[in-house]
């Protein structure tokens, strides 16, 4: 019941014809859009509007309870 744990296999490989100048070459570059920005200020933008249209909810009834 509390013996040893198994481990994974690792595995010890070693490429044989590596160059690291290709894998420089076919590695994609990471850009970040500016549509990522523009994304999250459009979110800014509709949570202020959702939280304003709940204010507005709220004023209207408590003028009818009046």
């Amino acid at each position: 019941m509390f013996g040893k744990l198994r481990k994974h296999r690792t595995f010890q490989y070693t490429p044989r014809f590596y160059k690291p100048e290709e894998d420089e070459r076919k590695r994609p570059k990471i850009r970040i859009r500016p549509s990522a920005r523009s994304a999250h200020r459009r979110s800014m933008v509709f949570m202020i509007a959702a939280i304003g249209f709940v204010l507005y909810i709220l004023f209207l009834l408590s003028r009818i309870g009046k």
